[in-house]
Order: C-alpha cells, then structure tokens, then sequence
C-alpha cells in the first residue's frame, strides 16, 4: 500500500496567494489509518503544515475512508505545490496564535457580532422588507459552534426575519469563520423563504401568492474610521483611489455578457429587469465610469492604522450586486437596494452567498478569493482507494472520452453555454443551459430559455471527470452547480404536500420556453406540453440525482450537499412507501395495491413486484445507496435490498415487462445502472450475501436478454416522438451494462459479455463523433455520467457461485391474494399507528391547495 496520498495545488491565475483557506477531501485506502490524529498533511520538503483533519467516512473495519483537510496555503504566483497527506507518529504542531473571536449582539432586533482585540470590527446584516422598511432578527438562540480546530473556527446562528407587524417574512442563517493566526473572516448569508407556493394547477410561474418580496440584503461593517479608500474592480484593472467622505458606490446591474438582457431575467410579468449592460461605479451622483464584470476588492486603510480588505466572490456572475463605502462603513450589498423592483424568492427557495473580511498589510490580501485554488488529489489515489466505481487512473483515450472534453474543449462547450442565454444572475448561476431543447428551433430564431436542473446527475459526472483529469475546470462546473441545484432547485418546505416537500424540481419543460417558471418544471405561458396530456406538476422520482451531491460533500465539505442527500433520500422513501398518516397510506393503498387487486379479479397473475421498472425506482435506489454511504448504521441499505427484492426476481418473464416498447420503457436501464452500482457497493463492504447474489443473479437475467434482444433506439424510431441523437447516447447504457455483467460472469460468457458492449460502445461513439448535436448538454451530461465501465476486467467481481441466491429465485414470482390482503393490512395498520388529527387535517390541507 502506498504511504501517503498526493494533493497537488497548481496556480493557474497569476496571484500571490497569501494566507488562503483551502478545504478539500481525500480518499484513503481501506486499512491506511484509523485515527484522524495519525495524519499528517506535508510539504514536498517534509514539512508539516498546519491543517484541520475530520472525518468524513470510514471502511467497515472502522478505517478512514474519507478525510477532510483544512489548511492555509501561500504560494507564489504560477507556483506549482505538492502536498502529502500520511500516517505519522503523532508528532504535534506547536500551538499557532488564537483565532479572534466573534461574539453575538441583539440590538433593537438587529443582528450583529464583533471581532474581539483593539482593532476589532463590528458586523451587521440587515434585511428590509418590499416597502423598505427595516425587519428585526429574531434569533433561535446563541450562536452555535459547530467546528473548531486548529487551523478554523465557525460558528452559526440561525433565525427569523419579522415585518415591522411581528410576521415572519424570512429564515436566516448565518455562519461566520475565523482562521487562527491572520486576521480572516469567512462570512455566508442564507436567506430562505420556508413557505410553500400555491402553484395552482402544478405550475411554478414567478408572482405565486408563496413568493416573498423584500428590498435588500446586506452585511455592513461598521465603525471603520477611514482616512483611505482603494477598489479593484478585477484583477486586470488599475487600482482606484476612492473619495474619502463620501459615498462610493460599485453596483453590477447584469452580467456584463453579450447575452445581458436575455429573457432568462424576467419578473412575473415577462419584463426584463436589467436596465443596463455591466456595472457602474459612482462617487456620490457623479458616475466614475461604467464597466462589464467586476470581480471586486476593496482596501479600507483606519485612522488606527489597521487596513482592511474585503472581496465579495462571484460578484458579477450573481447579480445584481452592489458595494458601497463611506467614511465610517463597508456595506456589501448580496441583495441591492437600487433595483428596479423588489426582489421575489420563491416558496421553498433560498439562496446562500459568501464575503471575505481579513485585516492585513499585504497587498496581495484576499486576491485569491476570485480564483481560488483546487485542491488535486492523484487520480492513481483516487483509484487505489476505491473511491469512484469502475474507476481506472490513467487508461488510454478513447473516443468516448474525446466526445466528453467537448464539454471543456467544445465551441459550445458548458462555459460557452452560459452565454448563449446568459445562465447568470443569482437565481441562475451555476446551472446549465439545456441547449438540446433547442434542437426543434429555427436556426436563426433566438435560443429559447431552458434549464436542466442536474438532469442524469451532471454534478457526478463533473466529479468523476475532475477526479480522474485533473483539470480544474470540471471542478469550478461541479462546485457551481452543486451550490445551486442545493439552495434554487431543491425545494426547502414542510408545508406542502409530502411527495413535493424537500423534493428536487427537474428540468423546465421539453422543446419549450421556461417564460417565468425559472426552474420549476411547468409554466402557465405554456397551453401544451412536450409530455402528452401533462401540463403540470413538481418535484418527481424520475427526476432525482443525489450520487453527485454524494462526491461534492465528499471532495469539498459542503454540509449543504450531504444535507441534500440525506433529505432527498428521505423523500424518496416518502415517495415511494407513504408518508406518515393513515390518508396517506390510504392513497398509497390506491396508487400500489389496488391495481393489484383488479388485475387479481379479472383472473390476472399479477407479478409481486411493489416497485415500477422504471428509472424513479432506479434513482430510489441510488438515493438510498448513497444515504447509506453517508450513515451505514442508518438502515438505508436494508431498505435498498428491499426494494430490489420487490422490483426484480431471478425468473423474472421478462417480455411481460416490456422493454422494447422504447418510449415507455426504455429507463429500466437507469435501475439496472442502480443495481450494478449495489452490487460494487456491496463488494466494498465485503458482504457477498444472499441479498448480494440475489441482485446480481437478477442483473444477469435482465443482462442475458440484453444482449439477444436489445438493439439501437434509433432503429426503432417510428416508436419515438422525438428520434434524435439523445438516444444514441442513450444506447452507451446498454453497452455500460454489458461490461458490468462481464465483471459478474466467468470465461466465455464473460467474454461475451465484452464483445458486446464494445461493439455498442462503438458503435455509439462513432455515431455521435459524426454528429452535428455531439455538444448537447443532455448527450455530454449521459456520456459523464456513464463513463467508467469499460475499463471493467472480468471476474473482478464475479461471484464464485449462483448457489447463494436462494430457494424462492427458482421459477417465476406470482402474486397471490394472501400476499395482497396482507400488504393493504399492513398499510392501513401503519396508518392507524401514525393517525394524528391535525396531521390529518395539514395533509388534506396541502392537497387541497388551502
């Protein structure tokens, strides 16, 4: 076993990097170190740096298996850095300088916190309401320290925002991070709306009575005393030297692009809200001058001596945006006070937006905080520690894989996409145009607008990239769109109805405009639907990724993300199995059983099986697969081979499933994706079980018919609405599970197995290679995602027998009426034991729309 783990930091901006916070994870090998005390994070020289070392997973034997790592990093300009994390004797660091301090203060409803010491800083952040007026903080408690070690400290305080009359009209978070020995502060800001919209008739248009308005969110520090003022509104502008005594204000109306006034920036009337191109910076009513994007950096020199910097990252990119100084303050606006109109937050939306404090007499203070380095783990360590399945470091090109770097490389490339609608503002930065529902259009008619929502879990696939290039830019893709699918397109409300609350909207709707839906699926400006015969509805099954959430925790500590998994997990269990409730085991009774009951009184033998075959049972799958990577002891993966017990069997009929009916059937290939993926997690674990050999014997069942049955999609065309490439890249599932049945079989049949996915996957690539819609988001999101398998060996995985697999896997299952009668008792039982008056009366209101 190799000794250490490689972390490589490559400076690709030209700036000094002076006291920069990184965060990063790293994947260990099974058996390298049980205690996070017998690491250590070193230089290429041998030195030990300072860095915080957590826990993020760990191995059945209780080894780490994932680790985060906090440190503090300098690093010269174009420098490239190599770092080593290793197991070490335990040697400690001396004790570095104290962190300093925050503490909490209630005034008149305000919140407000200051940094200890002679030099300290008095924080604020205020919201006012649609009309302006100030709202007063009414917080859950103290703060709350939830970190703290040697290189950081953060703390949280959480609360409401209440009108003037005592109504809540938000929910607040605030964490605030400081770094021990320099004098940094991290500050994030969420702001949430906890209500549920109405979204009357399943649609999810701006203007919905759940909406909140407000005027402007702000933190400001206080108290400064300045005698000096410089701005740099990017890294390639000359410093300006601002007016002391006045009133200095930067404000970003629009992106700056090409694209600026697009209608992805409408308000619920259709009208769009930039007035003007870029930004401007005025000194009191006097306009300095006007520019596109600024990626500001202000330094405040105090009549103490003491010089003040402050950068507010992704400024342009998050529009509108504003800075504003004084003489005496620094107000940094996340949320502007001068815009046209107030501004909305969906129900159940939210939005999380971070500053930069530090006090410093280096010049080159806080300019990494528009270009912050990324942390490079060796894709060689990536592989030894079994982090990413079918993962293989450093495998010769393919094209496969040539048709993928199209998303970097590409003249419509993910970057480039942004453009093309300006995928830009803060409740849109981060996704990813969905320029495949273009295809339909004019070629000289303007791109209509069209989110994809991490559709076939495009985060994932720009982890696995990253893991596995090394190059940053499916990082920044990766950590952009995790950032957003967690505050815009989860939808954060216990007040709706169960099978929406904590759900993940997809993407707006096929072929058409999103008008001002934003990223909720249906808009009312739509009579038609691309679905036939749906024109409504919310959060879905078959529309949730979490796998990708999973690898962004994991390689960035985001709680936000491990969050998210979590709760969509939990979500699709209510989904799937009733919330809790005696109507809605009841409804459930409706939706599962009673199809059972009637096709059992026409004389039918019904299959037993309770799941669809379908790819919302396959993301349940892969929801709970990932929750029980997160919390083995959770029961999640008891629950995952419950519902592959209740979806698949060994003797299946498999022609009564109908799978080659390819507009309805052809997501079965997404559940099957799911049950190899059990299976590889399974191994990991080291529990080759019963449950194990029961889903793989399956997996080989449905495989064996595959490869006699199963045959491009677009041979079928006429069963299609829509034939175009997106089914060719869909046929790389096809292939992908052909080298997942080789790993699980034994000689010839393995090598069978092989020969046909290869052929598909040929077959596929060289379609798609000669394809004019190769650089569609959908086609290169598919092809990410599904990357891996074919490096598979076989027998790498392979069972030694099928004897396992058990007594009931030996002729075809039929549900009797026992079975069925003792389902419905089980419900309504479950039901009974859960029935509460008032939960009662909130589900039946939820429905209701009251």
């Amino acid at each position: 076993m190799k000794e250490f783990t490689t972390i490589n930091l490559r400076d690709g901006a030209g700036v000094n990097r002076v006291n920069e916070p990184l965060t990063f994870g790293v994947p260990l090998p099974e058996g390298f170190s049980r205690s996070c005390d017998g690491l250590a994070l070193t230089s290429k020289s041998g030195e030990r740096l300072a860095a915080d070392i957590s826990p993020a997973l760990t191995w059945p034997d209780q080894s780490l298996r994932w680790v985060h790592v906090k440190t503090i990093i300098n690093q010269r300009a174009d420098e490239v850095q190599q770092l080593s994390l290793r197991r070490t004797d335990n040697t400690t660091l001396s004790e570095p300088d104290p962190a300093p301090r925050s503490s909490v203060a209630f005034t008149d409803g305000a919140l407000e916190w200051k940094t200890e010491g002679p030099d300290a800083l008095h924080y604020s952040v205020s919201l006012t309401d649609n009309e302006g007026h100030s709202c007063q903080a009414k917080c859950d408690g103290n703060w709350v320290r939830f970190h703290e070690g040697p290189v950081a400290q953060t703390c949280q305080i959480t609360g409401d925002w209440l009108r003037s009359d005592g109504t809540r009209l938000a929910r607040f978070t605030c964490n605030v991070t400081t770094y021990t020995g320099i004098q940094l502060q991290k500050v994030e800001v969420c702001i949430h709306n906890p209500q549920r919209a109405r979204h009357s008739g399943g649609l999810w248009d701006l203007g919905d009575s759940g909406s909140i308005h407000f005027r402007s969110l702000s933190v400001q520090v206080t108290q400064l005393d300045v005698s000096e003022a410089v701005l740099h509104t990017g890294p390639d502008t000359p410093s300006i030297k601002l007016e002391v005594g006045g009133t200095t204000r930067l404000h970003q109306e629009s992106s700056g692009g090409e694209n600026w006034n697009s209608l992805n920036h409408v308000n619920a009337e259709g009208t769009v809200l930039p007035r003007y191109q870029g930004y401007r910076l005025n000194q009191g009513n006097s306009e300095l001058f006007a520019g596109l994007r600024a990626s500001p950096l202000v330094t405040l020199t105090r009549k103490n001596g003491q010089i003040l910097h402050a950068s507010y990252p992704k400024f342009w990119q998050n529009f509108p945006s504003a800075i504003e100084a004084t003489s005496d303050s620094l107000c940094l606006e996340l949320f502007p006070k001068n815009t046209t109109e107030p501004h909305e937050l969906q129900g159940g939306e939210r939005k999380t937006q971070t500053l930069w404090i530090e006090s410093s007499d280096s010049p080159d203070s806080l300019r990494w905080t528009h270009s912050p380095l990324v942390a490079r783990v060796a894709a060689e360590d990536y592989e030894q520690s079994r982090a990413f399945p079918w993962f293989t470091a450093n495998a010769p090109k393919t094209a496969l894989d040539d048709l993928i770097q199209h998303g970097l490389e590409g003249q419509q490339n993910f970057f480039a996409k942004r453009e093309m609608i300006d995928e830009y503002g803060w409740r849109n930065f981060g996704d990813i145009f969905a320029d495949h529902e273009t295809l339909y259009q004019e070629p000289d008619e303007t791109p209509l607008v069209s989110h994809y929502n991490n559709q076939y879990d495009a985060i994932y696939g720009f982890a696995r990239q990253f893991a596995l290039t090394g190059d940053t830019r499916w990082f920044e893709l990766m950590d952009d769109l995790a950032r957003h699918v967690t505050d815009i397109d989860i939808y954060h409300t216990d007040e709706d109805r169960a099978e929406y609350n904590h759900g993940l909207f997809w993407h707006t709707d096929h072929y058409l405009p999103a008008h001002t839906a934003t990223h909720r699926t249906f808009t009312r400006h739509n009579d038609t639907s691309s679905t036939p015969g749906q024109t409504g509805g919310g959060p879905a099954a078959e529309h949730c990724y979490t796998t990708g959430l999973l690898y962004h925790y994991l390689m960035t500590g985001s709680s936000d993300s491990r969050t998210a998994v979590l709760d969509l997990a939990q979500w699709m269990v209510g989904i799937h199995e009733g919330s809790h409730g005696l109507l809605a085991q009841l409804l459930a009774v409706k939706k599962q059983e009673i199809p059972k009951l009637k096709a059992l009184l026409k004389g039918e033998r019904p299959s037993p099986h309770r799941y669809p075959f379908t790819r919302g049972t396959g993301n349940y799958l892969t929801a709970l697969l990932d929750a029980a990577i997160l919390e083995p002891g959770g029961g999640w993966l008891i629950k995952a081979e419950h519902v592959i017990r209740d979806t698949i069997h060994p003797k299946d009929n498999i022609e009564q499933r109908n799978l080659l009916d390819v507009e309805i059937g052809w997501s079965y290939l997404i559940l099957m994706a799911a049950i190899a993926r059990y299976l590889w997690v399974k191994r990991q674990l080291g529990q080759t079980d019963e449950a194990y050999h029961y889903a793989r014997d399956s997996l080989l069942h449905y495989a064996a018919w595959m490869k006699d049955h199963e045959r491009p999609f677009l041979q079928e065309s006429d069963q299609l609405e829509f034939a175009n490439d997106t089914w060719v890249a869909q046929d790389i599932r096809k292939a992908m599970l052909m080298f997942n049945a080789a790993e699980l079989s034994h000689g010839l049949e393995a090598e069978d197995y092989l020969a046909t996915g290869q052929e598909w996957l040929d077959s596929s690539c060289n379609t798609l290679t000669q394809s004019p819609e190769r650089h569609f988001s959908r086609i290169l999101v598919i092809l990410a995602q599904n990357h891996g398998p074919q490096h598979i060996q076989p027998e790498s995985g392979a069972a030694d027998s099928r004897k396992h697999a058990g007594q009931n896997t030996k002729r075809q299952p039929l549900l009797t009426w026992p079975q069925l009668a003792a389902r419905i008792l089980q419900r309504i039982g479950l039901g009974l034991t859960q029935f509460r008056p008032s939960r009662e009366k909130a589900w039946l209101d939820a429905r209701m729309n009251r």
